[in-house]
Formats: C-alpha cells, sequence, structure tokens
C-alpha cells in the first residue's frame, strides 16, 4: 500500500517551496555590502539594472535584444554585471 499524505502537509510543502530562493538567485547574489565588491564581481537582474541605468526594465529589454547591453542568461534568467552597465551608460552619454 501506499502511504497516505494528510492534504495539510501537502499544502504547506507547496507553499514553503516557493517561498525559497531559486539557485539562480542565490549563485548571483551580492556579497555582504559591508565588503568592498569588485565591480566586475557586481551582479543585477533585470530589475535592477534597469534602475541602475535610470530607465524602464521594458527598455532594458530592447537594448539587450539590439545587442547594446552585454548580458548573461542564466537558465530564463537574464543578469547583468556592473562593469558592462558602465559602458552602456558611457555610451548614452556621447
Amino acid at each position: 500500500m501506499t502511504k497516505k499524505v494528510n492534504y495539510t502537509n501537502r499544502k504547506n510543502r507547496y507553499y514553503t517551496n516557493h517561498l525559497r530562493e531559486s539557485p539562480s538567485d542565490l549563485f548571483f547574489k551580492n556579497q555582504k555590502s559591508d565588503q568592498k565588491l569588485d565591480e566586475k564581481e557586481q551582479w543585477y537582474n533585470s530589475r535592477e539594472a534597469a534602475k541602475y541605468l535610470s530607465i524602464t526594465p521594458n527598455a532594458l529589454r530592447i537594448l539587450v535584444h539590439r545587442a547594446r547591453v552585454k548580458f548573461y542568461k542564466l537558465g530564463s534568467r537574464l543578469r547583468f554585471r556592473k562593469i558592462d552597465l558602465n559602458e552602456v551608460l558611457q555610451a548614452m552619454e556621447n
């Protein structure tokens, strides 16, 4: 016979699984703010990168599509390095 699982146990398991951070978020999570980070080590997700560039997330997607911003893809998520975003800022000034 198979073991019966109480409905409430299954429900709790479902709700706690989606609250955990995904492996990609853990991989790119920045170190503590009190430590000095090299610019090459700082990573941003799409929302943070758009905020850093002072543009909307949709405008960032357009720049990615036009290959104006260097990005890294982990699964279906886009990640950006701060040093690459600084190059975009310099190009926007000219």
